[in-house]
């Protein structure tokens, strides 16, 4: 049997030590950089204070926008677990181009940290060749856990390399010993959002190549993956193949999950930061903050293709979808709005799309090969 909790997103941001430089508020930007830090602890402290554990992952975005000083801090934080922790890095622990990110958010003073070095400064964490952005390793005597770096260079959408990919075929090919594969990276690689793969809303958060990957992943019987990017809980199940995004710890719902590998089933359940001590009210506070900011990205998105909205039209449906995002990004949701509702039955069909189906997001059970 094992034990293992899962977290992804943290986000670390702290001023940069040398010059005080801290990034200035992100328009229509829900993460809470600014808490980052305080919401990682309040995680470990949680976590620590499981009686069964035996490690710790973390599905990728470790820093704000990979300042060499954050990664710095990511790591003092991950030596405060307990238990051993295992990492890969996401879109935001790479170098940021303008498209990305303005210049005006981005510290002028350092140099950001590329993926090619996150094995380096993670050896501890899981990275043992520091010349592969890619790990695997036997935690316990029944996981073979595999992680893998999979942000594209410059780019916010995964995309897993061919020399990757054929050191995952050869390694699962040679290191099963009977133990459950378990695969971690940052993209998605099924759909958990409707047209993930092809609308340019969604399409950043997949692996652009998940067609090579999961050939290799069923060509060896692995079952879990392990991602995280979307900032929401859900689960999809493609051929037998599971997908396990979780939340950001930096937004809301600032979930984390623990997972029991016993007798050829995978438990899965989930949990909240409930308070913080900046802010007692995290979940409210936090859910009020995430629907406001969505407000403003929902309006702009409804003034362009498809549904070319004047902006007052627009403005006054997002009011109404205030609460969706929020709701998505808490799992196992589902949406019933009318096209009384909402003015407009293409609208009302497209949000209520996006009602989750099974199986479910927070809590369950995932039978196995062996089971």
């Amino acid at each position: 049997m094992s034990t293992f909790a899962l977290i992804s997103d943290p986000h670390v941001s702290v001023p940069n030590p040398e010059t005080g430089w801290y990034a200035p508020p992100i328009p229509l930007e829900p993460t809470m950089y600014d808490r980052s830090v305080e919401l990682l602890d309040a995680a470990i402290d949680e976590i620590n204070a499981l009686p069964e554990l035996d490690f710790v992952l973390v599905a990728g975005d470790l820093t704000r926008d990979s300042e060499p000083y954050n990664h710095d801090k990511a790591r003092e934080l991950f030596t405060r677990f307990r238990k051993p922790v295992f990492c890969v890095s996401g879109n935001h622990d790479q170098p940021r181009p303008a498209a990305l990110r303005p210049r005006a958010y981005l510290d002028p003073h350092v140099t950001p940290v590329r993926t090619t070095e996150i094995p380096r400064l993670y050896g501890d964490f899981g990275f043992e060749n520091s010349q592969r952005t890619a790990f695997s390793c036997d935690p316990t005597d029944d996981v073979h856990l595999v992680g893998i770096c999979s942000a594209k260079p410059d780019e916010d959408r995964g995309y897993i390399a061919p020399e990757v990919l054929a050191w995952l075929d050869d390694d699962l090919a040679k290191h099963r010993n009977g133990r459950e594969t378990i695969v971690m990276l940052h993209h998605s690689i099924i759909e958990h959002v409707p047209g993930e793969t092809v609308n340019p809303t969604f399409s950043w958060f997949h692996v652009e190549n998940a067609h090579e990957l999961k050939a290799i992943l069923r060509k060896h019987g692995v079952r879990i993956t392990l991602t995280g990017h979307l900032h929401i809980q859900d689960v999809k199940e493609e051929d037998g193949l599971h997908n396990i995004v979780t939340a950001s710890l930096a937004g809301y719902p600032h979930a984390y999950r623990i997972l029991t590998l016993r007798d050829g089933v995978l438990d899965v359940r989930s949990r909240r930061l409930s308070s913080i001590a900046s802010q007692p009210d995290l979940q409210a506070f936090s859910r009020r903050f995430t629907a406001d900011a969505f407000v403003n990205v929902i309006s702009d998105a409804l003034v362009a293709a498809p549904f070319n909205y004047p902006r007052p039209k627009a403005e006054v449906a997002a009011c109404k979808l205030r609460d969706w995002w929020p709701s998505v990004a808490d799992g196992d949701e589902q949406f019933s709005y009318t096209a009384e509702e909402l003015g407009d039955a293409a609208l009302a069909a497209y949000v209520n799309a996006f009602s989750d189906r099974p199986p479910a997001d927070n809590e369950l059970e995932i039978l196995l090969r062996d089971a």
